[in-house]
């Protein structure tokens, strides 16, 4: 970059010195900001026009929105963001019986099949939709819902191109029976995450393949000993869970510790099996009823490990096919970063 890209178009600063940066403070500021206009303002227009349905698909599409374009580029994000939208609408209208199970290991094929092109991280958001919906009885509430994740899905994109997010993020890419292995290895594990949670009669069967779709991604960013970490964090979080259980404090001593628990998660980033632990201590907490926390807490533990558990046997089926097709068909060039997405 130039010295002239650095210099402040308000206030010039002399020829040799560096150029001010933005405080602390004002930075905290530039955040809040974006949060009131590209999330806060446009949810209560939604929530006063459709509802609690409406402010859900809003904040979701956002999330889908800005980490999508954080792991394959803005660009890419606003090519996709309608299908974003459709495979959110599907999935509530589908959560959770058969046809959702179908679905996920749909959508984990077709993101699969983004290691052709380099645009695996972008095509994630797709099975990111498909999971983590509110459930809809009607096609119109579906429509409804899938139309504004998509309308979410672009304020993501605006904020995260706001903070510096690139146009195009180029992924690895594959030989095509690598990648036909890959996509059909991805989409069979999350349709079989998605299958046990559905078959055990969980109401809450998202969170079987929420483990999975964590740890793809940070796999992709090559950080593997999070696995790891996140089953032992998961398990922590639990046990602490039941312990508390035990002691069996009033609602108003749950909530707050749950709400204690999520600040200190957030402030454990660099730790990431703390960070879990504290999250998971702070989720069963919040959402389990005074009674049920011991209930809650061995339910959530079994289903994040059990889907992490499925993780790592897909992995290693994987690896011992994976490395004889690599070998045949070898990997071709990475494209330039510079490269149209």
């Amino acid at each position: 970059m130039s010295e002239g890209e650095n210099v402040d178009p308000v206030k010039p600063h002399a020829p040799g010195t560096p150029a001010v940066k933005p405080s602390g403070a004002s930075r905290l500021m530039h955040v809040i900001g974006a949060v009131l206009v590209g999330a806060v303002l446009p949810a209560v227009v939604v929530g006063a026009l459709v509802g609690q349905l409406g402010v859900s698909a809003l904040f979701t599409g956002v999330l889908w929105g800005a980490l999508g374009a954080k792991l394959g580029g803005t660009r890419r994000l606003v090519y996709l963001t309608p299908g974003i939208g459709l495979v959110a609408g599907l999935g509530a209208y589908t959560a959770y019986d058969w046809s959702w199970v179908a679905l996920l290991a749909i959508a984990g094929l077709v993101s699969g099949v983004g290691f052709r092109f380099g645009w695996f991280g972008a095509l994630l958001m797709a099975p990111y939709a498909a999971t983590f919906v509110t459930p809809v009885s009607t096609g119109s509430a579906a429509v409804t819902f899938g139309v504004i994740v998509a309308i979410g899905t672009g304020y993501g994109i605006v904020i995260a191109r706001r903070f510096g997010a690139p146009p195009v993020v180029e992924g690895d890419r594959y030989s095509l029976p690598v990648t036909v292995l890959i996509a059909l290895a991805f989409g069979a594990v999350l349709g079989a995450a998605a299958a046990l949670g559905v078959a055990l009669s969980w109401t809450e069967p998202y969170w079987v393949p929420e483990p999975i779709l964590i740890l793809v991604m940070y796999l992709l960013m090559g950080r593997r000993e999070r696995i790891r970490e996140k089953a032992f964090g998961t398990a922590l979080g639990a046990a602490a869970a039941v312990l508390v259980a035990i002691i069996a404090p009033p609602a108003w001593v749950l909530t707050a510790l749950a709400i204690v628990a999520f600040l200190l998660a957030v402030t454990q980033r660099a730790t990431y099996w703390r960070m879990y632990g504290l999250y998971t201590f702070s989720l069963v907490l919040y959402f389990a009823a005074p009674d049920d926390v011991a209930f809650e807490a061995e339910e959530r533990g079994v289903q994040i490990l059990a889907g992490i558990g499925i993780l790592i046997i897909g992995l290693a089926i994987l690896h011992a096919i994976g490395d004889r097709v690599a070998r045949r068909y070898p990997q071709p060039e990475l494209a330039s970063a510079s490269q149209p997405g």
